[in-house]
């Protein structure tokens, strides 16, 4: 018996409509990344007080200079609308509720990662790479160092560098504050 099987990739106005639809919940844990709609990785506690950590040390240090979003999506390219872990925002009087913040609005992006290490790197960088995101940090939660990746183009981050314990990392599109990598991560456990 021969057949045909026929997969459907999704744009993100075909995406919208599922939510409208109720055939996906805002409160699903999932995100469009190329067309195709992902689970995402459950967030482990470890995850989340990185992720915690993070947020207060970007709004202590950025003040009213940028709008930060935790776990919120960002529309890139026609397929794909992510949710990063942490997003730092141009500012906008309506902090982006007339649309989703898409490529031109962002300044950074943060992933932290320990069981989607290997996604992260592998699917959602050369994504970001390609909707021209100017700088990504991977927060490697197995290691416990960052990755930083600046330069993008079609291909990938042409920029790759990695901070550990008390090094400094200074956001590129805020040369005036740094941010100490063991800050990040906390005291040892």
């Amino acid at each position: 018996m021969n057949t045909t099987v026929s997969i459907h990739r999704f744009n993100v106005e075909e995406y919208h409509r599922l939510t409208e639809s109720n055939i996906l919940r805002e409160d699903d844990r999932v995100e469009l990344v190329e067309g195709w709609i992902v689970d995402m990785t459950p967030i482990g506690s470890k995850h989340a007080a990185c992720v915690s950590r993070l947020n207060r040390i970007l709004n202590m240090k950025l003040q009213t200079s940028a709008i930060v979003q935790v776990q919120n999506p960002v529309q890139l390219l026609d397929q794909s609308e992510p949710q990063p872990d942490m997003v730092v925002l141009k500012n906008r009087d309506d902090f982006y509720a007339e649309r989703l913040p898409n490529a031109d609005d962002i300044l950074l992006v943060i992933e932290v990662a320990d069981s989607s290490l290997e996604y992260d790197r592998e699917t959602k960088l050369p994504l970001y790479a390609k909707a021209n995101i100017p700088e990504v940090w991977l927060v490697n939660l197995i290691e416990n160092i960052v990755e930083i990746y600046s330069s993008p183009s079609p291909e990938g981050y042409n920029v790759i560098t990695k901070r550990r314990h008390n090094q400094t990392i200074v956001p590129k599109n805020f040369p005036d504050i740094k941010v100490v990598v063991s800050e990040i991560f906390g005291p040892p456990s």
